[in-house]
């Protein structure tokens, strides 16, 4: 069990609620989970402790949303997915801890200029190619990001939407790609080190934040507008982001 610091235990619990949160619908939300967590945890241990916590709360959603799932789509992905897995673990195995926070900072701006380009030019979506090239990039790119960062989701999201997925199986094909996608990365965490005794005890006191995170997202997601919360995240994991390529 790391020995924290109040304020480390602070941001890992916060991190942890924001990414129960994000599995409730507010997907914004797990960007700054991963922010919070890499000011926790210094280097690339921070993505070791979020992965299992992520896997809980996949467990949920997955259990919840389950009736829809587009499986063609999560087979048209997989072989792309797992290339950018392989790639991100190489990339975790050759990178020094010193460059983690940078490289963490650098990848959730790119996920925000995503997601503000589809708010800016919503024609952005349809405008993208609907090929087998195509679905290779967004796999590779999702594989990598979600390996290096666990902050795949703008990447994912912004596929199924470009070839028009309706809400209720973007929803559910969602859920199950990323706990198929977060199940077949724990091998390469094992290998890593960064998957270990000591971070799986501290996933165990963690969990009950992940758990409390679901039913308030739950909770906020039928009583804001989503347009008015996402910009306030956006907002939020842009100085966290920045606030880790400056420290």
């Amino acid at each position: 069990m790391p020995d924290f610091a109040p304020l480390q235990w602070a941001l890992a619990v916060v991190a942890a609620f924001f990414f129960g949160m994000s599995k409730a619908g507010l997907a914004g939300m797990g960007l700054l989970g991963v922010l919070f967590m890499a000011g926790a945890i210094p280097g690339k241990a921070a993505t070791g402790v979020v992965l299992p916590l992520l896997i809980s709360a996949d467990l949920f959603a997955a259990a919840v949303f389950r009736t829809h799932v587009q499986w063609g789509q999560l087979r048209r992905l997989a072989w792309p997915i797992a290339a950018g897995v392989v790639t991100g673990w190489w990339l975790l195995r050759v990178m020094p801890d010193a460059g983690y926070r940078p490289l963490i900072g650098w990848m959730v701006l790119g996920m925000l200029a995503l997601q503000m380009g589809r708010q800016r030019f919503p024609r952005l979506d349809t405008a993208l190619p609907h090929s087998p090239a195509f679905a290779w990039v967004a796999g590779l790119l999702t594989g990598i990001a979600t390996m290096v960062a666990n902050a795949a989701g703008p990447i994912a999201s912004t596929y199924l939407i470009i070839l028009s997925v309706p809400m209720r199986q973007f929803v559910h094909t969602m859920a199950w790609l990323f706990l198929c996608v977060n199940l077949f990365k724990v091998p390469f965490g094992v290998q890593l080190g960064i998957i270990n005794v000591g971070s799986l005890a501290l996933n165990v006191k963690l969990v009950p934040a992940v758990l409390l995170g679901l039913w308030v997202g739950r909770q906020l997601i039928e009583r804001i507008s989503p347009v008015a919360f996402n910009n306030v995240v956006l907002g939020l994991s842009a100085v966290s982001a920045v606030w880790l390529l400056v420290r």
